[in-house]
């Protein structure tokens, strides 16, 4: 009877140390999906969750010429978004629904670690940081439609 008790007890230990490895590689993967503007296919991180928008582009190093990070949020609504900790600049297109309605180009670096502000200036529902000077290099525009490919 004892031993039948470790046994379990020891395969549930397995199981659980398995799921959680299995949660914590879930989680740690990033999810990657892509947008089409005027025929640019652009391949995004997805920001989701309120701590991944939280972090950003945070800390990071670069951003590949043809990425980006889509935030995406439950509803629509002004958004302000700062570049905190941000170390190369980048483009911040402002979207409601597939519509692009405002793009903030060429933004500077912050001069503090606490970032620069910038803000929607109408309600949108999703948000999409590239590098610095995309917009231009390809013609992408506010009025722009954005298509979600999966």
């Amino acid at each position: 009877m004892f031993k039948k008790i470790i046994l379990l007890i020891t395969t549930l230990f397995i199981l659980f140390i398995a799921l959680s490895l299995i949660i914590l590689f879930l989680n740690i993967k990033p999810k990657i999906s892509k947008v089409l503007i005027n025929s640019k296919e652009i391949k995004v991180e997805i920001a989701d969750t309120p701590k991944k928008q939280y972090k950003g582009l945070s800390n990071r190093d670069s951003l590949c010429q043809d990425c980006g990070m889509l935030f995406i949020f439950p509803d629509k609504a002004g958004r302000t978004f700062v570049m905190r900790n941000m170390l190369f600049p980048i483009d911040i297109l402002w979207i409601d629904g597939e519509k692009i309605v405002k793009i903030d180009e060429e933004l500077p670096l912050p001069i503090s670690p606490e970032g620069g502000k910038y803000h929607s200036g109408q309600p949108v529902d999703y948000v999409l940081e590239v590098s610095n000077g995309f917009c231009q290099e390809n013609n992408i525009k506010a009025g722009d439609r954005v298509e979600y490919l999966k």
